[in-house]
Protein backbone atom coordinates (compact mmCIF):
# COMPACT_ATOMS: atom_id res chain seq x y z
CA UNK A 1 0.00 0.00 0.00
CA UNK A 2 2.77 2.45 0.96
CA UNK A 3 4.67 1.55 -2.21
CA UNK A 4 1.62 2.32 -4.37
CA UNK A 5 1.18 5.63 -2.56
CA UNK A 6 4.83 6.55 -3.16
CA UNK A 7 4.58 5.69 -6.85
CA UNK A 8 1.37 7.65 -7.29
CA UNK A 9 1.94 10.34 -4.70
CA UNK A 10 0.79 13.18 -6.91
CA UNK A 11 -2.46 11.42 -7.81
CA UNK A 12 -3.00 10.50 -4.16
CA UNK A 13 -2.55 14.12 -3.05
CA UNK A 14 -4.90 15.32 -5.83
CA UNK A 15 -7.60 12.83 -4.73
CA UNK A 16 -7.25 13.94 -1.09
CA UNK A 17 -7.54 17.61 -2.15
CA UNK A 18 -10.66 16.87 -4.21
CA UNK A 19 -12.22 15.01 -1.29
CA UNK A 20 -11.53 17.95 1.03
CA UNK A 21 -13.00 20.41 -1.48
CA UNK A 22 -16.06 18.16 -1.95
CA UNK A 23 -16.69 17.94 1.79
CA UNK A 24 -16.29 21.72 2.15
CA UNK A 25 -18.72 22.36 -0.73
CA UNK A 26 -21.25 19.91 0.77
CA UNK A 27 -21.08 21.60 4.17
CA UNK A 28 -21.48 25.04 2.55
CA UNK A 29 -24.55 23.91 0.56
CA UNK A 30 -26.21 22.18 3.53
CA UNK A 31 -25.62 25.21 5.77
CA UNK A 32 -27.73 27.33 3.40
CA UNK A 33 -30.69 24.93 3.41
CA UNK A 34 -33.83 25.59 5.45
CA UNK A 35 -33.55 22.33 7.37
CA UNK A 36 -33.13 21.28 10.99
CA UNK A 37 -30.15 18.96 11.54
CA UNK A 38 -29.56 16.75 14.59
CA UNK A 39 -27.05 17.91 17.17
CA UNK A 40 -24.68 15.01 16.43
CA UNK A 41 -23.91 16.42 12.95
CA UNK A 42 -20.78 18.60 13.32
CA UNK A 43 -20.88 22.24 12.21
CA UNK A 44 -24.52 22.00 11.03
CA UNK A 45 -26.45 20.48 13.93
CA UNK A 46 -27.56 22.30 17.06
CA UNK A 47 -29.42 21.48 20.23
CA UNK A 48 -33.22 21.64 19.79
CA UNK A 49 -36.25 21.15 22.04
CA UNK A 50 -39.39 19.55 20.55
CA UNK A 51 -42.75 21.19 21.31
CA UNK A 52 -46.22 20.33 19.96
CA UNK A 53 -49.42 22.38 19.66
CA UNK A 54 -52.99 21.52 18.64
CA UNK A 55 -54.77 23.68 16.03
CA UNK A 56 -58.30 23.50 14.68
CA UNK A 57 -56.82 23.99 11.19
CA UNK A 58 -53.27 23.77 9.83
CA UNK A 59 -54.07 25.16 6.41
CA UNK A 60 -50.99 26.29 4.39
CA UNK A 61 -48.59 24.79 6.97
CA UNK A 62 -45.89 22.92 5.03
CA UNK A 63 -42.99 21.45 7.05
CA UNK A 64 -39.54 21.66 5.52
CA UNK A 65 -40.26 24.90 3.62
CA UNK A 66 -38.59 27.24 6.10
CA UNK A 67 -41.75 28.08 8.06
CA UNK A 68 -40.50 29.50 11.36
CA UNK A 69 -41.61 29.97 14.96
CA UNK A 70 -41.16 33.57 16.15
CA UNK A 71 -41.22 35.26 19.56
CA UNK A 72 -41.57 39.06 19.39
CA UNK A 73 -40.47 38.93 15.74
CA UNK A 74 -37.30 36.91 16.51
CA UNK A 75 -36.92 33.46 14.93
CA UNK A 76 -36.58 30.82 17.66
CA UNK A 77 -37.45 27.57 15.83
CA UNK A 78 -38.94 25.79 12.82
CA UNK A 79 -42.05 23.78 11.96
CA UNK A 80 -40.96 20.16 11.43
CA UNK A 81 -44.13 18.04 11.25
CA UNK A 82 -47.95 18.23 10.92
CA UNK A 83 -50.19 15.31 11.96
CA UNK A 84 -53.93 14.70 12.31
CA UNK A 85 -54.97 13.37 15.71
CA UNK A 86 -58.61 13.06 16.85
CA UNK A 87 -59.77 15.59 14.26
CA UNK A 88 -57.18 18.18 15.30
CA UNK A 89 -54.01 19.28 13.54
CA UNK A 90 -50.96 18.66 15.74
CA UNK A 91 -48.03 20.84 14.66
CA UNK A 92 -44.57 19.77 15.85
CA UNK A 93 -42.04 22.58 16.36
CA UNK A 94 -38.28 22.41 16.89
CA UNK A 95 -37.26 25.21 19.31
CA UNK A 96 -33.65 26.32 19.79
CA UNK A 97 -32.44 25.26 23.22
CA UNK A 98 -31.37 28.77 24.25
CA UNK A 99 -34.99 29.99 23.93
CA UNK A 100 -36.73 26.97 25.50
CA UNK A 101 -36.52 28.40 29.05
CA UNK A 102 -38.58 31.42 27.94
CA UNK A 103 -41.70 29.33 27.12
CA UNK A 104 -44.23 28.70 29.91
CA UNK A 105 -47.16 26.20 30.03
CA UNK A 106 -49.70 29.02 29.47
CA UNK A 107 -48.02 30.14 26.23
CA UNK A 108 -50.30 30.94 23.25
CA UNK A 109 -49.71 30.40 19.52
CA UNK A 110 -51.11 32.21 16.49
CA UNK A 111 -50.70 31.29 12.82
CA UNK A 112 -50.29 34.28 10.58
CA UNK A 113 -49.02 34.78 6.99
CA UNK A 114 -46.02 37.02 6.41
CA UNK A 115 -47.33 38.01 2.94
CA UNK A 116 -50.36 37.39 0.76
CA UNK A 117 -48.70 34.21 -0.56
CA UNK A 118 -49.73 32.27 2.58
CA UNK A 119 -46.16 31.70 3.83
CA UNK A 120 -47.26 30.84 7.34
CA UNK A 121 -45.28 31.61 10.50
CA UNK A 122 -46.19 30.65 14.06
CA UNK A 123 -46.19 33.67 16.38
CA UNK A 124 -45.72 32.64 20.04
CA UNK A 125 -46.59 34.50 23.22
CA UNK A 126 -44.33 32.90 25.84
CA UNK A 127 -46.82 33.31 28.71
CA UNK A 128 -46.01 34.09 32.33
CA UNK A 129 -45.00 32.25 35.47
CA UNK A 130 -41.95 30.60 36.97
CA UNK A 131 -42.55 27.13 35.46
CA UNK A 132 -41.16 26.38 31.98
CA UNK A 133 -42.77 24.03 29.48
CA UNK A 134 -41.41 20.46 29.41
CA UNK A 135 -39.76 19.00 26.30
CA UNK A 136 -42.29 17.13 24.12
CA UNK A 137 -45.29 18.83 25.78
CA UNK A 138 -48.42 19.55 23.72
CA UNK A 139 -50.20 22.90 24.04
CA UNK A 140 -54.00 22.44 23.88
CA UNK A 141 -56.24 23.91 21.21
CA UNK A 142 -57.56 26.44 23.76
CA UNK A 143 -54.16 28.19 23.62
CA UNK A 144 -53.83 28.27 19.81
CA UNK A 145 -55.52 30.17 17.00
CA UNK A 146 -55.33 29.22 13.29
CA UNK A 147 -55.05 31.60 10.37
CA UNK A 148 -58.48 33.01 9.46
CA UNK A 149 -59.18 33.97 5.84
CA UNK A 150 -61.49 36.89 4.98
CA UNK A 151 -63.83 34.58 3.05
CA UNK A 152 -64.25 32.46 6.18
CA UNK A 153 -65.43 35.57 8.04
CA UNK A 154 -67.86 36.41 5.24
CA UNK A 155 -69.13 32.81 5.20
CA UNK A 156 -70.27 33.17 8.84
CA UNK A 157 -72.63 36.04 7.94
CA UNK A 158 -76.27 35.35 7.21
CA UNK A 159 -77.93 36.20 3.90
CA UNK A 160 -79.31 39.60 4.97
CA UNK A 161 -75.96 40.72 6.38
CA UNK A 162 -74.20 39.63 3.20
CA UNK A 163 -76.77 41.54 1.13
CA UNK A 164 -76.31 44.68 3.25
CA UNK A 165 -72.53 44.34 2.94
CA UNK A 166 -72.88 43.94 -0.83
CA UNK A 167 -75.03 47.09 -0.99
CA UNK A 168 -72.46 48.94 1.11
CA UNK A 169 -69.64 47.92 -1.23
CA UNK A 170 -71.72 48.86 -4.30
CA UNK A 171 -72.51 52.27 -2.78
CA UNK A 172 -68.84 52.80 -1.96
CA UNK A 173 -67.90 51.82 -5.51
CA UNK A 174 -70.41 54.32 -6.93
CA UNK A 175 -69.11 57.04 -4.62
CA UNK A 176 -65.49 56.37 -5.59
CA UNK A 177 -66.24 55.77 -9.26
CA UNK A 178 -64.02 57.87 -11.48
CA UNK A 179 -62.06 59.24 -8.49
CA UNK A 180 -59.49 56.49 -8.08
CA UNK A 181 -56.57 58.74 -9.01
CA UNK A 182 -57.65 61.43 -6.55
CA UNK A 183 -58.06 58.84 -3.77
CA UNK A 184 -54.65 57.35 -4.55
CA UNK A 185 -53.03 60.80 -4.57
CA UNK A 186 -54.69 61.64 -1.25
CA UNK A 187 -53.50 58.42 0.37
CA UNK A 188 -49.97 59.02 -0.91
CA UNK A 189 -49.98 62.50 0.61
CA UNK A 190 -50.79 61.03 4.03
CA UNK A 191 -47.42 59.25 4.25
CA UNK A 192 -45.18 62.39 4.08
CA UNK A 193 -47.60 64.22 6.39
CA UNK A 194 -47.45 61.41 8.97
CA UNK A 195 -43.65 61.21 8.67
CA UNK A 196 -43.21 64.98 9.17
CA UNK A 197 -45.73 64.96 12.02
CA UNK A 198 -43.75 62.17 13.71
CA UNK A 199 -40.55 64.24 13.37
CA UNK A 200 -42.30 67.29 14.89
CA UNK A 201 -43.64 65.23 17.79
CA UNK A 202 -40.17 63.74 18.36
CA UNK A 203 -38.56 67.20 18.40
CA UNK A 204 -41.26 68.51 20.76
CA UNK A 205 -40.65 65.55 23.04
CA UNK A 206 -36.89 66.20 23.00
CA UNK A 207 -37.48 69.92 23.62
CA UNK A 208 -39.78 69.16 26.56
CA UNK A 209 -37.19 66.76 27.98
CA UNK A 210 -34.41 69.34 27.50
CA UNK A 211 -36.48 72.06 29.21
CA UNK A 212 -37.28 69.72 32.10
CA UNK A 213 -33.60 68.79 32.46
CA UNK A 214 -32.54 72.49 32.26
CA UNK A 215 -35.02 73.51 34.96
CA UNK A 216 -33.88 70.63 37.15
CA UNK A 217 -30.20 71.51 36.69
CA UNK A 218 -30.93 75.21 37.32
CA UNK A 219 -32.69 74.25 40.55
CA UNK A 220 -29.64 72.18 41.60
CA UNK A 221 -27.33 75.12 40.82
CA UNK A 222 -29.54 77.54 42.76
CA UNK A 223 -29.68 75.19 45.75
CA UNK A 224 -25.90 74.70 45.67
CA UNK A 225 -25.33 78.46 45.46
CA UNK A 226 -27.74 78.96 48.36
CA UNK A 227 -25.80 76.47 50.47
CA UNK A 228 -22.43 78.08 49.55
CA UNK A 229 -23.34 81.76 49.44
CA UNK A 230 -20.33 82.64 51.64
CA UNK A 231 -17.90 80.90 49.26
CA UNK A 232 -19.61 82.59 46.30
CA UNK A 233 -19.10 85.99 47.96
CA UNK A 234 -15.44 85.14 48.59
CA UNK A 235 -15.08 84.09 44.93
CA UNK A 236 -16.54 87.40 43.76
CA UNK A 237 -14.22 89.32 46.11
CA UNK A 238 -11.20 87.30 44.90
CA UNK A 239 -12.13 87.90 41.26
CA UNK A 240 -12.49 91.58 41.97
CA UNK A 241 -9.06 91.64 43.63
CA UNK A 242 -7.46 89.70 40.73
CA UNK A 243 -8.96 92.03 38.14
CA UNK A 244 -7.80 94.98 40.24
CA UNK A 245 -4.26 93.56 40.28
CA UNK A 246 -4.38 93.22 36.50
CA UNK A 247 -5.54 96.82 36.26
CA UNK A 248 -2.69 97.97 38.50
CA UNK A 249 -0.17 96.10 36.31
CA UNK A 250 -1.55 97.50 33.03
CA UNK A 251 1.65 99.47 32.37
CA UNK A 252 3.83 96.41 32.99
CA UNK A 253 1.68 94.28 30.67
CA UNK A 254 1.97 96.88 27.91
CA UNK A 255 5.76 97.00 28.41
CA UNK A 256 5.92 93.19 28.10
CA UNK A 257 3.99 93.31 24.83
CA UNK A 258 6.39 95.93 23.51
CA UNK A 259 9.29 93.53 24.22
CA UNK A 260 7.75 90.75 22.08
CA UNK A 261 9.33 91.89 18.73
CA UNK A 262 12.83 91.90 20.21
CA UNK A 263 12.19 88.46 21.78
CA UNK A 264 11.16 87.10 18.36
CA UNK A 265 14.36 88.53 16.82
CA UNK A 266 16.45 86.80 19.46
CA UNK A 267 14.62 83.53 18.76
CA UNK A 268 15.42 83.84 15.06
CA UNK A 269 19.11 84.39 15.91
CA UNK A 270 19.10 81.23 18.07
CA UNK A 271 17.67 79.18 15.19
CA UNK A 272 20.36 80.47 12.84
CA UNK A 273 23.00 79.50 15.41
CA UNK A 274 21.55 75.97 15.48
CA UNK A 275 21.93 75.80 11.72
CA UNK A 276 25.60 76.78 11.99
CA UNK A 277 26.04 74.11 14.69
CA UNK A 278 24.71 71.46 12.32
CA UNK A 279 27.16 72.55 9.64
CA UNK A 280 30.04 72.43 12.10
CA UNK A 281 29.07 68.87 13.23
CA UNK A 282 29.62 67.45 9.72
CA UNK A 283 33.36 66.75 10.36
CA UNK A 284 32.42 64.83 13.49
CA UNK A 285 30.15 62.56 11.46
CA UNK A 286 32.96 62.01 8.97
CA UNK A 287 35.15 60.80 11.79
CA UNK A 288 32.54 58.07 12.47
CA UNK A 289 33.36 56.47 9.12
CA UNK A 290 36.18 54.29 10.55
CA UNK A 291 33.78 52.86 13.08
CA UNK A 292 31.41 51.91 10.28
CA UNK A 293 34.26 50.25 8.42
CA UNK A 294 35.10 48.27 11.52
CA UNK A 295 31.62 46.77 11.24
CA UNK A 296 32.85 44.78 8.21
CA UNK A 297 34.67 42.05 10.23
CA UNK A 298 31.42 41.36 12.09
CA UNK A 299 29.69 40.67 8.82
CA UNK A 300 32.53 38.40 7.72
CA UNK A 301 32.17 36.46 10.99
CA UNK A 302 28.52 35.74 10.10
CA UNK A 303 29.46 34.06 6.79
CA UNK A 304 29.88 30.55 8.34
CA UNK A 305 26.29 30.71 9.51
CA UNK A 306 25.05 31.46 6.02
CA UNK A 307 27.26 28.67 4.58
CA UNK A 308 25.65 26.17 6.97
CA UNK A 309 22.15 27.19 5.81
CA UNK A 310 22.98 26.62 2.13
CA UNK A 311 22.83 22.81 2.41
CA UNK A 312 19.27 22.59 3.93
CA UNK A 313 18.00 25.02 1.34
CA UNK A 314 19.66 23.04 -1.47
CA UNK A 315 18.82 19.48 -0.35
CA UNK A 316 15.48 19.95 1.43
CA UNK A 317 13.63 23.13 0.59
CA UNK A 318 14.45 23.18 -3.14
CA UNK A 319 13.40 19.50 -3.79
CA UNK A 320 10.22 20.13 -1.83
CA UNK A 321 9.33 23.12 -4.00
CA UNK A 322 10.02 21.09 -7.16
CA UNK A 323 7.71 18.28 -6.03
CA UNK A 324 4.99 20.74 -5.09
CA UNK A 325 5.02 22.21 -8.60
CA UNK A 326 3.17 19.22 -10.10
CA UNK A 327 0.19 19.31 -7.68
CA UNK A 328 -0.04 23.03 -8.17
CA UNK A 329 0.02 22.47 -11.94
CA UNK A 330 -2.93 20.06 -11.57
CA UNK A 331 -4.70 22.59 -9.39
CA UNK A 332 -4.17 25.17 -12.08
CA UNK A 333 -5.67 22.79 -14.67
CA UNK A 334 -8.69 22.28 -12.42
CA UNK A 335 -8.99 26.00 -11.74
CA UNK A 336 -9.67 26.89 -15.39
CA UNK A 337 -12.87 24.75 -15.69
CA UNK A 338 -13.87 25.98 -12.25
CA UNK A 339 -13.46 29.55 -13.49
CA UNK A 340 -15.62 28.79 -16.56
CA UNK A 341 -18.27 27.25 -14.30
CA UNK A 342 -18.17 30.26 -11.98
CA UNK A 343 -18.50 32.60 -14.97
CA UNK A 344 -21.53 30.65 -16.21
CA UNK A 345 -23.08 30.70 -12.74
CA UNK A 346 -22.45 34.43 -12.54
CA UNK A 347 -24.36 34.92 -15.80
CA UNK A 348 -27.20 32.71 -14.60
CA UNK A 349 -27.50 34.58 -11.31
CA UNK A 350 -27.38 37.86 -13.23
CA UNK A 351 -30.32 36.73 -15.42
CA UNK A 352 -32.19 35.59 -12.30
CA UNK A 353 -31.48 38.96 -10.72
CA UNK A 354 -32.93 40.71 -13.78
CA UNK A 355 -36.02 38.47 -13.56
CA UNK A 356 -36.52 39.18 -9.87
CA UNK A 357 -35.94 42.91 -10.46
CA UNK A 358 -38.62 42.87 -13.15
CA UNK A 359 -41.03 41.02 -10.83
CA UNK A 360 -40.34 43.36 -7.91
CA UNK A 361 -40.47 46.59 -9.99
CA UNK A 362 -43.18 48.99 -8.80
CA UNK A 363 -43.31 51.78 -11.44
CA UNK A 364 -44.43 55.35 -10.83
CA UNK A 365 -48.09 56.09 -11.35
CA UNK A 366 -51.32 54.15 -10.69
CA UNK A 367 -50.12 50.93 -12.37
CA UNK A 368 -48.79 48.41 -9.79
CA UNK A 369 -45.96 45.90 -10.31
CA UNK A 370 -46.10 42.15 -10.99
CA UNK A 371 -45.86 41.13 -7.32
CA UNK A 372 -48.98 43.16 -6.49
CA UNK A 373 -51.04 41.42 -9.19
CA UNK A 374 -49.47 38.05 -8.30
CA UNK A 375 -50.83 38.40 -4.76
CA UNK A 376 -54.28 39.30 -6.18
CA UNK A 377 -54.12 36.30 -8.51
CA UNK A 378 -53.31 34.02 -5.58
CA UNK A 379 -56.20 35.54 -3.60
CA UNK A 380 -58.65 35.08 -6.47
CA UNK A 381 -57.50 31.49 -7.12
CA UNK A 382 -57.86 30.73 -3.43
CA UNK A 383 -61.37 32.21 -3.43
CA UNK A 384 -62.34 30.17 -6.53
CA UNK A 385 -60.93 26.85 -5.31
CA UNK A 386 -62.13 27.19 -1.68
CA UNK A 387 -64.63 24.40 -1.01
CA UNK A 388 -65.22 24.62 2.77
CA UNK A 389 -68.42 26.71 2.77
CA UNK A 390 -72.16 26.19 2.88
CA UNK A 391 -72.44 25.50 -0.87
CA UNK A 392 -70.43 22.27 -0.53
CA UNK A 393 -67.54 21.09 -2.70
CA UNK A 394 -68.39 23.24 -5.72
CA UNK A 395 -65.84 25.59 -7.28
CA UNK A 396 -66.88 29.21 -7.42
CA UNK A 397 -67.12 31.29 -10.57
CA UNK A 398 -68.37 34.51 -12.12
CA UNK A 399 -71.46 34.78 -14.34
CA UNK A 400 -71.58 37.67 -16.82
CA UNK A 401 -75.12 38.87 -17.68
CA UNK A 402 -76.24 41.18 -20.44
CA UNK A 403 -79.63 42.67 -21.10
CA UNK A 404 -80.32 40.03 -23.74
CA UNK A 405 -79.41 37.05 -21.53
CA UNK A 406 -81.32 38.55 -18.58
CA UNK A 407 -84.42 39.06 -20.73
CA UNK A 408 -84.16 35.52 -22.10
CA UNK A 409 -83.84 34.12 -18.57
CA UNK A 410 -86.93 36.11 -17.48
CA UNK A 411 -88.93 34.78 -20.47
CA UNK A 412 -87.99 31.19 -19.67
CA UNK A 413 -88.85 31.79 -16.00
CA UNK A 414 -92.32 33.05 -16.91
CA UNK A 415 -92.97 29.80 -18.77
CA UNK A 416 -91.29 27.42 -16.27
CA UNK A 417 -92.20 27.96 -12.58
CA UNK A 418 -89.16 25.95 -11.41
CA UNK A 419 -86.78 28.18 -13.38
CA UNK A 420 -88.53 31.28 -12.04
CA UNK A 421 -88.09 30.00 -8.48
CA UNK A 422 -84.38 29.38 -9.08
CA UNK A 423 -83.97 32.88 -10.54
CA UNK A 424 -85.63 34.47 -7.50
CA UNK A 425 -83.58 32.37 -5.04
CA UNK A 426 -80.31 33.34 -6.73
CA UNK A 427 -81.33 37.02 -7.02
CA UNK A 428 -80.38 37.15 -10.71
CA UNK A 429 -80.57 40.83 -11.87
CA UNK A 430 -83.30 41.61 -14.38
CA UNK A 431 -82.83 43.54 -17.61
CA UNK A 432 -84.22 46.82 -16.16
CA UNK A 433 -81.88 46.52 -13.14
CA UNK A 434 -78.88 46.01 -15.47
CA UNK A 435 -79.96 49.01 -17.55
CA UNK A 436 -80.29 51.16 -14.43
CA UNK A 437 -76.68 50.28 -13.51
CA UNK A 438 -75.46 51.24 -16.98
CA UNK A 439 -74.58 47.65 -17.93
CA UNK A 440 -76.25 47.65 -21.36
Amino acid sequence: MSRAIREHLRDFIAIIALLVLGVAATVAILSQQQAVYPSWIPLLGDERVELKAEFTSAQAVTPGQGQTVNIAGVEVGDVTKVELESGKAVVTMSIQEQYADLIHPNASLLMRPRTGLQDITVEMDTGTGAETVAEGATLPVSQTQPNVQPDEILATLDGDTQAYLRLLLEGGAEGLGGHGKQLSAGLRRLEPFARDLAKINGLLSQRRESIRRSIHNFRLIAEEIGRNDGQLAEFVDSSNAALGAFANQEAAIRETLREFPSALRETRGAIESSNRLALESAPAFRKLVPAARAFGPALEASRPFFRKTVEPIKTQIRPFTRRVQVPFRHLKQAANPLQDTATGLKGSFKDLNLLFNALALNPQGPQEGYLFWLAWLNHNLNAIAFVQDANGPLPRGLVMLTCATAGLAQSVGNQEPIVKTLLELNRVPTAPEIQSLGGC
